[in-house]
């Protein structure tokens, strides 16, 4: 297995699920295809109740992941489920036993020889989530006390918090952090992959662009209910700001409709002999050339019914539909950019596809 594609690279999904359903709009009864990632997008859409879900991914740890997150949402009850994943406590070896054998042979070895993903907790096992552990623990002292911003975390009016943030948090020692910790260079090695950076044309102020999206959106959403920031500061979620999929109104549908997700592994333009109305993208195309991310576009249009919406983020690069049947929603997209609670991207796109043929 290529090394890039050998561990689990996230355990959850740090794209704001709220703002992704609201742009892609999924009608009962839809088609959808779904970047894997760590899972919890995919689930949430299930709540749509769509005809079905094709999630997909490159590498294989990430179709473990969301494999075992459907499997302990079918098997285990509401509050057994939140401890297992990682919120709160339980005997997580033993929960595992009791549901290993409804995994598929490839994800019931993997978890078999990586236990410790299991214990501790599936959702902190990530190497996405080790990198805020590392922030968390080593970078929040030299510039803020973890209390001071566990209160900034709790706070609910985006005035107060940026007013909050100036005072207590803002400074040159912050400013000096986010630069370094949040670039290109160790965010590549700690965080994501180096290869990642690899079409990005501008990454020398990269950590400087997120310091940037980070104060706009403190700015503009309620960081008590920010689930992301509070994994962040806090290495956990609380019970009344969960990810969308594990919140409790929502787990029955969810649990209902696990059996219209079916796992792809490959990529975008190995997706074939189907046609979807909705496409949750990720940031996919952040990882290919300008050539590569035409030729994606071109095949996404070939498996595409008429009216499908298209949703993707960029973070550091720069990748912009331009095809004549393929319409960007601009209005849309800014309107729930203002509200997104993910500060790592540049912005959030939404397209519709208006013509299948000219």
């Amino acid at each position: 297995m290529n090394k890039t594609f050998s561990f689990l690279r996230y355990a959850n999904c740090w794209e704001d699920t709220d703002i992704l359903l609201e742009g892609l709009q999924i009608a009962e009864n839809e088609v959808g295809l779904s970047v894997a990632s760590g899972g919890d997008n995919t689930l949430a859409m299930l709540n749509r109740n769509p005809k079905k879900i094709y999630a997909f991914d490159l590498n294989p740890t990430q179709l473990y992941c969301l494999e075992l997150k459907m499997v302990c949402i079918h098997r285990l009850p509401y509050t057994t489920t939140l401890s297992f994943l990682g919120i709160g406590e339980c005997d997580r070896l033993a929960v595992y036993a009791a549901i290993r054998g409804e995994l598929s042979a490839g994800a019931r070895d993997y978890f078999d020889q990586n236990s410790k993903l299991i214990r501790t907790g599936i959702i902190h096992a990530g190497k996405f989530e080790h990198y805020f552990q590392i922030f968390r623990r080593f970078m929040i002292p030299l510039f803020s006390s973890k209390k001071t911003f566990y209160i900034f975390s709790q706070l609910e009016n985006p005035s107060e918090q940026k007013a909050f943030y100036d005072k207590r948090i803002n400074n040159r020692r912050l400013k000096m952090l986010f630069a370094v910790y949040f670039g290109s260079k160790v965010m590549g090695r700690l965080g994501r992959d180096k290869s990642f950076y690899d079409y990005v044309e501008d990454e020398k102020d990269s950590g400087k662009d997120i310091g940037a999206r980070f104060e706009y959106g403190i700015s503009h959403t309620k960081n008590r209910f920010n689930p992301y920031l509070n994994y962040i500061v806090n290495q956990t979620f609380f019970a009344d700001c969960l990810p969308t999929y594990l919140k409790k109104e929502n787990y029955e549908t969810i649990r209902q409709n696990l059996d219209r997700i079916e796992l792809i592994h490959g990529d975008l333009c190995s997706i074939q002999n189907e046609r979807f109305d909705f496409f949750n993208l990720s940031d996919i195309f952040e990882y290919m050339s300008e050539a590569d991310f035409k030729k994606n576009i071109r095949h996404l249009l070939t498996i595409s019914n008429e009216n499908a919406r298209i949703a993707y983020w960029n973070m550091q690069n720069k990748r912009y539909i331009r095809n004549k049947c393929i319409a960007f929603e601009r209005e849309l997209s800014e309107q729930l950019f203002e509200k997104n609670r993910s500060y790592f991207y540049r912005d959030f796109l939404i397209y519709q596809v208006r013509k299948l043929h000219e």
